[in-house]
Parts: C-alpha cells; sequence; structure tokens
C-alpha cells in the first residue's frame, strides 16, 4: 500500500484524489495546499488522517512551482508524479529528473490523454492498419479561460493555453509517432503575454502529418470543445466532444463516428469508458512497485517539451522550426 500525499487542492487535485479514493493499493494520507481553509476542508471532504511517512507526492500546484516542490519531494525521498505542464524549460525539466534520480525515487508527469478511452481506441486504430495509410490527423481543445483560476494569466507560472493546454494533443502525438521533424505555428498572444490560441503544423519523416488547434481564450459562451479527426486511405474515425465551461461543468456530449472510403455509411463507434486519471495513477503506482520506468517515459517529456519550446519559437519569429 502506497501513502499518497497530494499537493494541492484545486480543480486537477481532487480529480487525482478522486481516482486515488478508487485505487486498491494507494491510500490518501494528505492534501496540502497553501490556503488552509482550501486544505482542511477538502482533507474532511476526502476523509484524510496524517502519517509519519509518505511514500508518493503529486504536485497539483500552478507550474512555476513544480521544480521546487519537486526537488524538495526527491530530496525527502518521495516518489513524484507531476501535472503537467512539467515546467518551462529542458534545463529545468534536467534538473528535476536529476534529482529524482540521485534519490532513488520514482518520477512521472501527468499526460492523462494517453489514458483517455476515446484517445486510446484511436491509437488502436492506426497501429492495426484500420484507418490504412495516414493521411492527416487534425486536432482542437477549445475552452474559455478557466475561471476557478486566475494564475494562468500571468506567463510567467503557466505558460498560458502553449503550455496549459496545447501540451495535451502535443503530447498524444508524440507518443504516437515520435518528435516531428519540422514545426510551424501561428497564434494569437493575449494582453497580459500568453500564448492563447494557437495553430501548429507539425510534420514527421515519414510525411505523416498533423494540425493542432488550442485556445484557452474564447468568448461568450463558448464549451470546452475538442476533437480528433484521422484520415486515412482506409476512412475516416472523427471524435467530438462538447462539455460545459470546464470538462467537468454540466452534461458531456461527445460522439465517435467511422465514415469508410468509398461509402456514404456512417457507424457509431462505441468505446468502454473508464476513469483516465484512474488509469494514469495506477500506472505510476505500479511503476514504483514493480520498480520500473512508467509508462510516459522520461525521454518522451522531454522531447514533447522541445516540441512546445519549438513551437514556441515559430509563433515568436514566424518560422518554420526544424528539430
Amino acid at each position: 500500500m502506497l501513502n499518497i500525499a497530494v499537493i494541492g487542492g484545486g480543480y486537477i487535485a481532487q480529480n487525482h484524489i478522486e481516482a486515488i479514493k478508487k485505487i486498491e493499493i494507494a491510500n490518501l494520507a494528505a492534501v496540502i495546499d497553501v490556503n488552509s481553509d482550501v486544505g482542511t476542508s477538502v482533507a474532511k471532504k476526502y476523509g484524510c488522517r496524517y502519517f509519519s511517512n509518505l511514500d508518493v507526492v503529486e504536485l497539483c500546484v500552478p507550474t512555476f512551482l513544480h521544480e521546487k516542490l519537486c526537488l524538495e519531494a526527491a530530496k525527502a525521498k518521495h516518489h513524484v508524479f507531476c501535472e503537467k505542464p512539467v515546467t518551462f524549460t529542458l534545463d529545468s525539466f534536467d534538473r528535476m529528473l536529476a534529482a529524482c534520480r540521485e534519490n532513488g525515487v520514482h518520477f512521472m508527469v501527468g499526460q492523462v490523454v494517453r489514458w483517455w478511452p476515446e484517445y486510446i481506441r484511436f491509437r488502436n486504430e492506426i497501429t492495426d492498419g484500420t484507418i490504412g495509410d495516414l493521411r492527416m490527423i487534425y486536432e482542437k481543445r477549445l475552452c474559455q479561460h478557466p475561471q476557478w483560476s486566475k494564475w494562468h494569466t500571468d506567463p510567467a507560472k503557466s505558460g498560458g493555453g502553449l503550455y496549459d493546454l496545447n501540451i495535451h494533443d502535443i503530447d498524444y502525438l508524440y507518443s504516437l509517432f515520435g518528435k516531428p521533424k519540422t514545426v510551424y505555428a501561428t497564434g494569437w498572444k493575449s494582453e497580459t503575454g500568453c500564448w492563447n490560441h494557437v495553430i501548429t503544423s507539425l510534420t514527421w519523416s515519414d510525411n505523416i502529418k498533423a494540425v493542432v488547434e488550442t485556445s484557452m481564450s474564447m468568448t461568450g459562451n463558448w464549451p470546452f470543445s475538442l476533437e480528433l479527426r484521422a484520415t486515412g486511405s482506409a476512412g475516416t474515425l472523427s471524435y467530438q466532444l462538447d462539455a460545459g465551461v470546464n470538462i467537468n461543468d454540466g452534461e458531456q456530449k461527445s460522439r465517435m463516428n467511422w465514415y469508410p472510403a468509398g461509402s456514404d455509411a456512417i457507424y457509431p463507434v462505441a468505446v468502454q469508458q473508464d476513469d483516465m486519471f484512474e488509469m494514469e495513477l495506477r500506472e505510476f503506482y505500479e511503476s514504483i512497485l514493480e520498480d520500473r520506468e512508467p509508462a510516459v517515459r522520461y525521454e518522451e517529456n522531454r522531447g514533447v517539451l522541445e516540441v512546445i519550446l519549438a513551437t514556441k519559437t515559430s509563433l515568436e519569429e514566424n518560422r518554420v522550426v526544424v528539430l
């Protein structure tokens, strides 16, 4: 049994806590938050008890705090689960990983889309050849600015939509195809200096192409919405989801359809629904008990951050960046 401390008591932290409560090899030991009212309330809600020893620290705090807390947790010999985006620079990531290795603790970055049921189905359809020769992938992830925080408006604390939102889809593509060959991006920067609406074109050496659209600054009553579409020689697979202002607000409406080439038919695709946060955390806990590197590998974390930094360079210098 692993005793888990969650640092942070906000929106993402409570998604983690709900998942932890479902995992039989994990025990929620503590909730830590700089706001004592929040920390006390969340700990009471989830029935935390005090333990003199902890096995895992989960960092569910603003991005600019990740490195400092990771180094402290590793020094205290606690395994570290760090929410995305892991950090802002490659040097910072290297320090975090080095601290964990030097202290003999495990480290994983929370790229939860890899455990999203529909994204898993997409991966299977691509890898088993159902789609045929892949021609294009399109991803979008559009939402209003988070109403539950203010720190997202500060690029020094959040990195804006480029880091906080776009990284989900970049990581998913990286998990499928590895590091892209080229990146070109265009976008809109907010008044506070955040790249909050970004459209990125990516290519790989084997001629795979993708377009990713990200926005954290949609207007009016725009719902949290996403789309994943893959077109190949055998047909097109499309997944779409709309929710409330945040993904967990209101009623989620989603659909996945298969459009076979050379046919007018549309086939709804049923997908078994599993808790992606539970599956993600279960993988990390099992990697600790089995003493192995977790499924989200360290070189992939670093590579994804390289792509985000290349996207930022492309946005600021208006050029194609070769990786």
